[in-house]
């Protein structure tokens, strides 16, 4: 592992006034230090606080006092990689929180601000977002959702897209590629009680060569929907295309009876987070 050609003293500890701080205290200390202070700074004092901060072991700890925990398969493939200075970059982005983990990457994902962050394409009477869902239960506080706004579609299909350049928010696919987060979708969706609708997503996960979709399809006509009840859509995708870059985030409802106005599907909470 890196920095494993230095030198150490007999004593294995720092020198500070006169006296031997041991190693373990050291590192001790670090766990807590902010991450972009050990990168920017601590690293760059001397040799042995360099040897320290380069070493994997120690932002393995440091990752499980943040709140993360690697699966034998991710830590095996990360002790594997040849390209040391890579897997220290990788290591350093979890610890420090770069790489958005576990955090919704879609914008505006209920319609609070409206349609803004959204392609539309309107059909029937257009979409619209309501406040308050009309004619179905309230969102459940599962969802987790911050107020009561939704989609809400009409008796032609409309769609509302969002896409997410993954580069632009400082996520390299190379880190990606190595860490390999599982990409967790869903999106919460509900249908008035006196009219039956559907809702589709569809997200395209765009890499360096390959271009993958992933479709999550509800009726609210299957045997186990109950009308006005709010169900969550979601999948988990770990198979997908190297040097990932753009996430396209597409959702397209209508109403199944071809009612004006707007009785179409509800949806809310539109979500995609790398989980580790």
């Amino acid at each position: 592992m890196m920095g494993n050609s230095i030198e150490l003293s007999e004593d294995n500890g720092s020198r500070f006034c006169g006296k031997t701080i041991p190693e373990e205290i050291v590192i001790h200390i670090f766990l807590y230090v902010p991450v972009k202070d050990l990168i920017r700074s601590a690293t760059h004092v001397c040799k042995y606080w360099h040897h320290l901060l380069t070493q994997y072991h120690f932002w393995f700890t440091r990752m499980q006092v943040e709140g993360y925990k690697l699966s034998e398969t991710t830590k095996q493939r990360l002790l594997e990689e040849t390209n040391e200075t890579l897997v220290l970059r990788a290591l350093q982005s979890v610890c420090g929180n770069y790489l958005h983990l576990n955090k919704n990457l879609i914008l505006n994902p209920s319609g609070i601000d409206g349609f803004q962050h959204w392609m539309v394409r309107h059909g029937g009477d257009k979409m619209i977002v309501e406040d308050t869902p009309t004619g179905s239960d309230l969102i459940p506080e599962e969802a987790g959702l911050p107020t009561q706004h939704c989609f809400v579609t009409s008796y032609i299909a409309s769609s509302r897209c969002q896409v997410v350049n993954l580069e632009h928010l400082g996520l390299d696919p190379c880190v990606i590629d190595i860490l390999r987060p599982e990409i967790h979708i869903s999106e919460w969706v509900s249908a008035r009680w006196d009219c039956h609708s559907k809702s589709t997503i569809a997200v395209l996960l765009k890499g360096a060569d390959d271009t993958q979709q992933v479709d999550i399809t509800w009726n609210s006509r299957t045997d186990d929907v109950i009308c006005r009840q709010w169900y969550k859509m979601q999948k988990v995708v770990a198979d997908y295309p190297t040097g990932l870059k753009q996430i396209t985030f597409t959702n397209i409802g209508k109403d199944l009876q071809f009612w004006a106005g707007h009785y179409g599907a509800k949806t809310a909470g539109s979500s995609v987070k790398f989980v580790l």
